[in-house]
């Protein structure tokens, strides 16, 4: 007895290249930031009963380096010296330890009837301040403060940091070392992409989809190639591509109307079925098949035969699609 072919799953990967440009986004949701953006694709993918999952990993990126060390997140100081208590502004821009200073002083001998004593000490490399009026303080209100980390100042600090005044002007130094890294790494995250990777700021799973360290000089380019990590995507259906850029401090980052560049490599995990007979189908035998039909019945019942033996055809189900929208994606 002649055994009939027998159907075999496998699990086949289907690679395709998604290139996103900033530039041609659909939604701007943070407007000249471009940190925040979305494109409308026309079904990226669609569910499938026979898709298990996908994946996704980026393969290169171009990111300008156009942010600022001091922007609209960290750029404000809130101060009381006497009896007047207001916010001293830095302008967003990029600094060093001594143009920040330079600016500071600027800013302050502006709102406050003298200008302080505010420097940067190169050796422990710490800022100290001092008020310009002998024996009066300066206090730095934390609350209200968004500049600690650059100045030296515990970013989970509560209170008030005080500046005593003295008779001989002497600077009393911050609690810590002044910081003008500025933006370390950026995190590419997604709604529509998100998976099952685990972040530090919320301590459970989030939609990072990616990391970046930053490389460039101010106004520079960072150039990632790929590390071949590929992460998991809870979605099975696709049609459109949320991006949230963010620093480390999940932070928003403002690119200042730049744009950016992305290649994604976004791979399809699918059940195939393949037959295990080991014929091949040959298409000269075929067109004799067809020729048969009008042989004699000897000759039809010889081709039929050696049809059994050398004919295969891939069996393969219809795909099942599954239209409901009922994906449910991260906030």
């Amino acid at each position: 007895m002649t055994s009939l072919p027998m159907n075999e799953e496998h699990v086949i990967t289907e690679s395709r290249l998604i290139s996103l440009n900033s530039k041609f986004a659909s939604e701007y949701l943070n407007g000249d930031k471009n940190s925040s953006v979305s494109f409308d694709f026309n079904g990226i993918a669609r569910k499938d009963a026979r898709v298990l999952y996908h994946s996704i990993a980026i393969q290169s990126a171009e990111i300008p380096a156009s942010y600022y060390i001091v922007n609209t997140t960290n750029n404000v100081i809130n101060i009381t010296e006497g009896i007047l208590t207001t916010n001293v502004t830095i302008p967003v821009g990029n600094y060093n330890a001594d143009t920040f200073a330079t600016a500071f002083i600027a800013q302050y001998d502006i709102l406050f009837p003298a200008a302080p004593n505010f420097a940067f000490d190169p050796i422990t490399g710490k800022f100290g301040l001092v008020s310009g009026t002998v024996n009066s303080n300066i206090t730095i209100n934390l609350a209200t403060t968004t500049a600690q980390v650059i100045l030296g100042i515990d970013p989970k600090a509560v209170g008030t940091v005080v500046f005593t005044g003295n008779a001989t002007n002497t600077r009393t130094p911050f609690p810590r070392l002044a910081n003008f890294l500025g933006i370390t790494e950026i995190k590419i995250c997604s709604n529509a992409l998100a998976g099952d990777n685990y972040d530090s700021v919320s301590l459970n799973t989030s939609t990072l989809v990616d990391t970046v360290s930053t490389t460039a000089t101010a106004f520079g380019l960072t150039i990632y190639n790929s590390l071949g990590r590929e992460s998991f995507i809870k979605a099975k259906r696709i049609d459109e591509i949320d991006i949230q850029l963010l620093d480390q401090d999940d932070k928003v980052i403002d690119f200042n109307g730049i744009h950016w560049n992305f290649t994604f490599i976004f791979n399809t995990h699918r059940r195939k079925f393949f037959s295990n007979d080991d014929g091949i189908i040959n298409f000269e035998k075929m067109e004799k098949f067809e020729e048969a039909k009008v042989k004699p019945e000897p000759l039809k019942e010889e081709i039929q035969t050696l049809q059994l033996e050398n004919v295969k055809e891939e069996i393969e189900p219809e795909p099942e699609f599954d239209d409901f929208d009922d994906d449910v994606l991260l906030n």
